[in-house]
Formats: C-alpha cells, sequence, structure tokens
C-alpha cells in the first residue's frame, strides 16, 4: 500500500474533518481513509496547508489503499487529471463539468483543455487525450467548436483523440449515422425529434425543406405510415448521413433526396405535400413562401421553427399565420386558418426560445 500524508482525527471528529478538507481541497479522494485505532487516517495532498482546521488532530504519514473506481464519470475523470496536473486547485477548477457524449466519442465543451496552463500539461503528456478515454470508457476525444456561420451551418468540431469522426447514435427507435466533426448534432432538440414520431402523418407526402442528417423527418419515416418523404439538403456531408441512415433504418424507397438550395427545391416540388417541415435557426423565414406554395392547393400543414423572444411569441404566431395566408393569396389560393399549436422546445439563450409552431390551413371548401 502507498504511503501518504494524512490528517489523523478521532472518529468522533472523522465526518466534520472529511468536510473541512473537501470545502478546502485538500481531501485526495484516489486513496480511502483508514481506521488506525481510535483515530480516522484521511488522506491529504502534499504540501497543504490545514490553518482553518480547528479540532484536535495530528499529522502523518500512512499506508492507505487506493479507492475504487468511482462509478460517477464526473469523479472518474478528476481522479484521471488530477495527477497529471500535480493536483493544481487552480487548474483543476477548468476541468470540465459536462460534455456531450455521441456513440463512443466523447465531445468537450470549446473551452476544455486550452490555454498557456494546459498547453504545458498536453506537452508533458502525450497520452493525455487517450486517457481520458479511457476514464469514461470511451474511445474518441473530440472538442466542440463554434458551429461555421455559412449557409450549410457545418459543424467544426476537432478530434484530440481517435482517427474518424463517424458515429451511430440510437434514438428513439431508430439509428442516426453521421460525421460529428463535418455536419451537426443538436442532442438538446430530442424533445421535438420524438414529437415528430408521434404526429399522424399516414398517408401523407412530406417535404423536409432543412433535412439535414434527418433529425425530424426519418422520425416520421420510420414511426408513421407516410406515404414519402422529399428532404431539401444542400450540404454533401449531411446527405451522406441521411442516406446512410435511411438504408440503416430501412425506409430508404419512402425517401427522396434532393441537394440543392431548398429556395428552388421547393419550387419544384410546389403543390405536392400535406406537411413541410421548416426546422432551420434562427429563422427560417426565407422559406415560408415557397413553402406555402409548395403546399397542396386544398392546404396542408407547416412546422415552423423559429427563435423568439418570450415577450414576442404571442405576436410572432399571430403574425406568421397572417404572412403565410397573405402568401397563399398571392398564389391565388383562398385559404383559412384551420388550426395552430405552438411547442416550446427549449431556451436557445436568456429570454429567447427555440419554437415550433404547428400551423394548418385548408381551402373555403374544405375548411372546419
Amino acid at each position: 500500500m502507498p504511503i501518504q500524508p494524512c490528517l489523523l482525527v478521532p472518529i468522533a471528529y472523522g465526518e466534520t474533518a472529511r468536510q473541512a478538507l473537501l470545502d478546502v481541497g485538500a481531501l485526495n479522494q484516489m486513496y480511502t481513509p483508514e481506521r488506525i485505532g481510535d483515530e480516522l487516517a484521511l488522506p491529504i495532498f502534499q504540501g497543504m496547508e490545514l490553518k482553518t482546521v480547528d479540532f484536535e488532530h495530528r499529522l502523518d504519514n500512512i499506508d492507505v489503499r487506493a479507492s475504487p473506481e468511482p462509478i460517477d464519470p464526473h469523479s472518474r475523470l478528476q481522479q484521471c487529471i488530477l495527477p497529471l496536473i500535480d493536483f493544481d486547485k487552480k487548474l483543476a477548477k477548468t476541468i470540465p463539468r459536462k460534455w456531450e457524449r455521441l456513440d463512443d466519442l466523447i465531445l468537450f465543451p470549446k473551452d476544455a483543455f486550452v490555454g498557456d496552463e494546459w498547453d504545458a500539461v498536453l506537452q508533458q503528456h502525450s497520452d493525455f487525450f487517450k486517457r481520458i478515454a479511457d476514464a469514461l470508457r470511451a474511445q474518441r476525444i473530440g472538442r466542440q467548436q463554434p458551429i461555421a456561420a455559412d449557409q450549410m451551418r457545418t459543424s467544426q468540431v476537432e478530434l484530440l483523440h481517435g482517427l474518424s469522426g463517424w458515429v451511430e447514435v440510437k434514438d428513439n427507435g431508430l439509428v442516426y449515422g453521421f460525421d460529428a466533426t463535418k455536419v451537426m448534432y443538436s442532442s438538446g432538440n430530442v424533445s421535438e425529434r420524438h414529437r415528430m414520431s408521434s404526429i399522424n402523418a399516414d398517408g401523407e407526402v412530406v417535404i423536409d425543406a432543412y433535412a439535414g442528417i434527418g433529425y425530424y423527418c426519418l422520425q416520421l419515416l420510420v414511426h408513421s405510415k407516410v406515404e414519402h418523404v422529399h428532404a431539401c439538403e444542400i450540404n454533401p456531408n449531411s446527405i451522406k448521413a441521411l442516406a446512410w441512415s435511411a438504408t440503416k433504418n430501412g425506409v430508404e424507397e419512402k425517401l427522396t433526396i434532393h441537394q440543392q438550395d431548398n429556395r428552388i427545391t421547393l419550387r419544384q416540388l410546389a403543390g405536392c405535400a400535406d406537411r413541410v417541415l421548416l426546422g432551420y435557426l434562427p429563422s427560417s423565414e426565407a422559406t415560408w413562401k415557397p413553402a406555402v406554395e409548395a403546399l397542396k392547393p386544398q392546404g396542408g400543414t407547416l412546422h415552423i421553427h423559429m427563435n423568439v423572444e418570450e415577450e414576442r411569441i404571442e405576436n410572432w404566431c399571430e403574425d406568421t399565420i397572417q404572412q403565410c395566408l397573405n402568401y397563399a393569396q398571392k398564389s391565388g389560393r383562398n385559404w383559412h386558418l384551420n388550426s395552430y399549436h405552438l411547442e416550446k422546445v427549449k431556451w436557445y439563450a436568456p429570454r429567447i426560445r427555440h419554437v415550433v409552431l404547428d400551423v394548418s390551413f385548408s381551402s373555403s371548401s374544405t375548411a372546419s
């Protein structure tokens, strides 16, 4: 057993001492406290000053046992990294507390392990990210970067350990396959993806105007009895992923992928759809007009995604519905509002919500 510096206190003070050491970052949790007669030996970090300890105690070097590997992944990460940074308390505070897991790929936030101090650690330990992968029981490590400000919202994940960004993610009874370094995947939209799986779209022709890797349209293809889905997408990496996933889930015969700007493909699909998905943020407004015209003459349903300030949501719904009715009228369609529903998906930023407006229109002869 390794010999480690320990704080020894009477058994009666054991929990008080443990909490006091935790509060000052002195408790070395890599080792297990040991009972020695009427005392409890609590392992501490080398060189720690214990000026705040105001109860009976003494310091000694004691044979202690290594702690068992914790079940909690955050503790495993701490135990992996702390020895590599010489238990530097300041640097320890910047160890990431959250990350995203996609298959066997761990994605840390963009500011994780960044800065001169971390650079020095990485230079000293060339296997740093492999150790982290092992601690988190993963095979690959990546770091998120801001989504590119381009038309395709390209992912800019930096792969730190591993050779490929391709992942296969199981979700709600289907599998999404994609290269996380090349396309965006939003785990935060899970509620909306699952809601799409429960939409009654039996026998419908659906257009997904911003298909991506199939976040929403795959849920419809797998879980409803749609007649066909037309997926509009401009990013070749997303198209590759969507085609792979459609085949993997056995729905490729009901899917047609249109690789072009959706303002063009929507015009080419005019008058054919019962339902159009407009899942683009921060705003899908640029395609509202061609989306309205893509619905069948007798009407249909739009699912309009938008980022909206909380206090403006009600007015935004009214304005959006009216704008769509205006587009319909200009294209020679005498439509009425049939029904609508607002879904609040998540907070996008302070005071700003990602919302989805489901709005259905019908012609005068079919209005209820």
